[in-house]
């Protein structure tokens, strides 16, 4: 297994971020409201609805965060290919106001986990 690695410090800081911009979906023992029954549609994840299509739902599942930093390239198409570009996304999508400090000590918290 590939040994993660981030910092501390900045990590303790990204877990601010994240309660704040992150915890309404992302909750629990994974980080994820998908144990709930929550979905979501494309529209709200800033996802192209190509793959939501092809569920019952037609929605996409909240997707668990632990052990996220092992598994690149993220999304459903794999368009992410970093932890930043994750975040990068959801600040253009979510209309996040984080300046690149807190970009960046978020993307240290999600290797955290």
């Amino acid at each position: 297994p590939r040994r993660r690695n981030y910092d501390e410090e900045e990590a303790r800081r990204g877990q601010a971020v994240f309660a704040a911009n992150c915890a309404s979906c992302h909750v629990g023992g994974n980080l994820t409201d998908n144990n709930a029954g929550v979905l979501h549609a494309p529209s709200e994840t800033g996802m192209d609805s190509a793959y939501a299509v092809r569920t019952s739902q037609k929605r996409y599942r909240t997707t668990p965060l632990r052990g996220l930093w092992q598994h690149p390239p993220y999304f459903h198409d794999g368009r992410a290919e970093t932890l930043e570009d994750v975040v990068a996304h959801y600040v253009r999508v979510r209309k996040l106001q984080l300046n690149e400090g807190q970009r960046k000590d978020l993307v240290e918290y999600l290797k955290s986990l």
